[in-house]
């Protein structure tokens, strides 16, 4: 089941080597422009149901302790803890909500859920784990041409608020 509205999700706290090693940068184009920034991308936990993992994206500038602090609890064990409201958008395969990813970014910018120069390539290049994390659950394989192949199916489509 994919994550869902007031789900609480858990995420690892931000050190300097984790957001350095998670760095992707995502290209879209917005108002005839070419637009592009970094992200924090990583596994979070959906605590309410079960620990399940989901591909989380958080815009770079607010992936750190003084960002989160402000936007979600810290936990015992250092990690952070935020519920899906309307501070959140996600992408996702299809409308049953396969291959659901969450994305916490000013919502001013417009990226499609996926483009050549999106968050699928951001997968390939950066995160076979959680690339394989995204395409669970779809018929799909994690080989890079077949990571394209589902991009090019989010094409088109802005990300959803919850």
């Amino acid at each position: 089941m994919p994550a869902n509205h007031n789900d609480l999700i858990r995420i690892p706290a931000p050190t300097d080597a984790f957001k350095n090693e998670h760095r992707v940068t995502i290209h879209w184009q917005q108002m005839l422009s070419n637009k592009e920034a970094n992200y924090t991308y990583m596994v979070g936990k959906d605590m309410s149901q079960g620990g399940a993992e989901v591909p989380v994206f958080i815009q770079e500038e607010w992936y750190s302790t003084s960002g989160l602090d402000q936007n979600a609890t810290k936990t015992a064990s250092g990690e952070y803890e935020f519920t899906l409201d309307k501070r959140l958008q996600y992408g996702q395969k299809n409308a049953a909500g396969e291959g659901r990813f969450l994305v916490w970014h000013d919502q001013g910018r417009k990226p499609y859920q996926a483009s050549i120069t999106g968050f699928e390539t951001a997968l390939a290049s950066k995160g076979a784990e959680l690339a394989q994390k995204l395409l669970a659950g779809s018929v799909l394989q994690d080989t890079a041409g077949q990571i394209k192949a589902l991009g090019e199916a989010y094409a088109g489509d802005y990300l959803k608020t919850f």
